[in-house]
């Protein structure tokens, strides 16, 4: 799967990356401040365009995170009396990215989500306001947009190698907006760290060493910044393989246990590996 969307990304490959144009880059990238936006309320939001885009590129979920956040860090809209109004702009996000992403501008399904207020007009007109707020600029700068640039920092040899490094920083990067440490942190650090992480277990230590010392001595990065990144960014992941292992470790507990009973029973009426399969999945997608 390409995880680099063309409308989100300004530079699509090596090529492009003149000298005019990446000091733009840097320059025009910056740290989204959400104004009167409690984490509970971002939280809220984050489900939401979980629970309707589990069957899209997940790549659309990422670009309609990116509008939300967007949108918040301009407007002042939300309060405890219309708690309402985070659910129908997380919707209209997704909304929006869909159309962005999918070539039949398919719009995302609403049905189970209880709330009578997000039907497709209250939905249009957020999604205008949206947009307006965001001046219809839709190509917004994300960490992917930094991907190639700081892989080139670095000329490997292998691309089998560069392309391992790259699909990992990117698998990274479709997690980091449910980590609202991250969102302190530029584009260009975030995209930096998430390819050093990636790059850890994929190179040899020295070639490591020499990759990591190539991205900090980018002028554009502030190296202090660059390592408390990198360290949120090691949390993340750790956490993430942590809650794999340990649901992974119940699921094979559960099934040595009742082995012998599910002999003795029907499929339908005992615990089957397939049930464990579906509770990890939905521990994933929380």
């Amino acid at each position: 799967m390409d995880f680099f969307f063309d409308l989100e990304n300004p530079l699509t490959s090596f090529r492009e990356h003149q000298t005019d144009t990446v000091p733009s880059l840097f320059a025009d990238e910056s740290v989204l401040v959400l104004h009167n936006f409690p984490a509970n309320f971002r939280r809220e939001a984050l489900t939401v365009i979980t629970k309707f885009s589990e069957n899209l590129d997940p790549f659309v979920a990422y670009l309609a995170i990116n509008y939300m956040d967007r949108f918040f860090s301009t407007q002042k809209i939300v309060n405890q009396e219309k708690p309402w109004i985070v659910g129908l702009v997380a919707i209209s996000c997704l909304s929006l990215a869909v159309k962005m992403k999918i070539d039949d501008l398919a719009t995302p399904k609403l049905q189970g989500y209880e709330c009578s207020i997000y039907d497709a007009k209250s939905i249009s007109r957020m999604e205008v306001l949206i947009l307006s707020s965001l001046k219809w600029r839709m190509r917004s700068i994300t960490p992917f947009s930094f991907l190639y640039f700081f892989l080139s920092l670095f000329q490997l040899q292998d691309p089998c190698l560069s392309n391992a490094i790259k699909d990992r920083a990117s698998q990274i990067l479709l997690r980091s907006p449910y980590e609202n440490k991250l969102l302190e942190f530029r584009p260009s650090v975030i995209a930096a760290s998430a390819l050093l992480h990636a790059s850890q277990d994929l190179m040899l230590p020295l070639q490591h060493s020499q990759f990591k010392a190539a991205i900090s001595s980018c002028k554009y990065l502030n190296k202090e910044s660059l390592e408390e990144c990198l360290g949120v960014i090691r949390d993340m992941v750790s956490d993430t393989s942590e809650l794999i292992s340990v649901v992974g470790n119940q699921c094979t507990s559960n099934e040595s246990e009742n082995s012998t009973s599910i002999k003795r029973r029907k499929l339908n009426t005992g615990f089957s590996s397939n049930q464990c399969i579906i509770r990890f999945s939905n521990v994933q997608n929380r």
